[in-house]
């Protein structure tokens, strides 16, 4: 990437930060707007009738639910593309703060909205929005770092949106309760101002494309080629078919990415509560202690955040020492090891102690991906990259909760365990494979 009007990289001072001012500015805006995103997981449904969704066109109103808390991310299957050809058009700072800004008035419309078609409209915005907001923050971290601080820099990236989350289901679900839905997402609302200001300071880069490859008439091989192109382009990223060894590691960064997200932030999330209640009935003991199922489940999940949170900067900083490929495998290993203790296990303490470990060494795989994601290519195709790298993301976490459900309706929550520690170890096997020779790619293209 190029340096802005600021002249020269906007990282200079780098090297004397723990978290370089310009990465305060991209991360905060996001922390402040993601808060109204969060609180919608626990207030619609708990607040359908004051939102107007009920029964209508043949659909029911918990359809309606599921698919505005869902289309968000659908959106964005289509939104990281999109996103990726905003930033490299209009340069870093101007798409940046658009989305902030979109994101902030999406927040205000849960205040007011009635019916289901302008909540659905404000979702599927909202995740526009954070396809712009995710990938923003993706291009900042490897503009404004370098290979010594890359995983911090996105580590603290995924610290900052759980913060917002965190403050948004713990205080704005309070604030909810006392007020009402109308002046807590006005407040949420205003937060997102907030982040607008500071997002105008955030850094302004150009952000380079990939030249255009010229077409002409073509052979039937020809034309064969230019398909198999056309389908690395989709599956990795833009680039010269010379780039072979660079596409085969980014299919696998990507593939693996995919496992993890499935497994992780998908099966586990969205099984959880039924298969503990499935291993225990209503009530759990748990170590000699009597807990309530969902209390049970919520605390496993807060393990989760509690990775995001107060972890993922170090987690990421880990992956700047040890090296990407190192720490890729590592925490792959781990969480593999926790999937298969969960799938095989006899005992239920033996299953509930194996998943704050799967957890947690999901959010250490996930930062150090994030990183090999963009280390592994030129700044020129680093926007077309990532975005693609999130779109893997976005649909293992969006398939995970459909086929862990599926899965156990038909062969028990183990069996989805199971069939995710099988993606996992294609993905491990694939990832280690692509990344054998660090050094076979020309320049300084390396993911370790």
């Amino acid at each position: 990437m190029n340096s802005g009007s600021a002249g020269g990289r906007v990282g200079a001072p780098r090297s004397t930060a723990y978290i370089p001012r310009q990465m305060v500015t991209v991360v905060l805006p996001t922390t402040a707007v993601i808060m109204g995103d969060s609180l919608m997981y626990i207030v619609l449904p708990a607040s359908v009738a004051d939102f107007g969704l009920e029964d209508s066109f043949g659909v029911s109103a918990a359809v309606w639910i599921g698919l505005a808390l869902s289309i968000n991310r659908l959106i964005r299957l289509v939104g990281n593309s999109l996103a990726a050809e905003s930033y490299r058009r209009f340069g870093f700072k101007t798409p940046f703060v658009t989305a902030v800004l979109v994101g902030g008035l999406t927040t205000l419309t849960y205040a007011f909205s009635q019916g289901a078609a302008l909540l659905l409209l404000a979702r599927a915005i909202w995740g526009l929005s954070y396809s712009h907001l995710r990938l923003g923050a993706y291009l900042a971290a490897f503009e404004v770092g370098d290979s010594s601080n890359r995983g911090r820099l996105l580590g603290f990236f995924n610290a900052g949106q759980r913060t917002g989350s965190f403050i948004a289901v713990t205080a704005g679900a309070a604030l909810a309760d006392a007020t009402g839905r109308g002046t807590t997402f006005t407040v949420l609302a205003a937060a997102g101002v907030i982040g607008v200001l500071i997002a105008l300071a955030a850094p302004d880069f150009k952000v380079r494309r990939v030249g255009a490859i010229p077409a002409g008439p073509a052979s039937d091989p020809e034309k064969r080629a230019r398909f198999g192109e056309r389908a690395w382009d989709a599956l990795v990223s833009p680039l010269p078919a010379s780039a072979r060894v660079i596409r085969r590691r980014l299919l696998a960064i990507n593939y693996l990415r995919f496992g993890a997200a499935f497994a992780a932030n998908g099966l586990v999330i969205a099984t959880i509560s039924p298969f503990l209640a499935d291993l225990y009935g209503e009530e759990a003991t748990v170590f000699g202690a009597s807990v309530g199922i969902v209390t049970l489940a919520g605390f496993l999940v807060g393990v989760r955040w509690f990775g995001d949170l107060a972890l993922a900067v170090p987690m990421g900083h880990l992956s700047d020492v040890w090296g990407r490929r190192r720490t890729v495998l590592v925490g792959s290993a781990l969480t593999l090891g926790a999937m298969l203790v969960v799938g095989f296990a006899n005992q239920a303490e033996v299953i509930v102690a194996a998943l704050p470990l799967l957890l947690i060494t999901g959010s250490l795989l996930a930062v150090a991906l994030d990183a090999s994601a963009g280390d592994a290519v030129p700044d020129e195709a680093r926007a077309g990259s990532m975005a693609r790298y999130a779109t893997w993301l976005d649909m293992g976490s969006a398939l995970g909760p459909i086929a862990g459900l599926l899965i156990a309706d038909a062969y028990g929550f183990q069996a989805g365990f199971l069939i995710a520690s099988a993606l996992l170890i294609t993905g491990i096997i694939t990832y280690t494979l692509a990344t054998r020779n660090r050094s076979a790619a020309s320049g300084t293209w390396r993911t370790g």
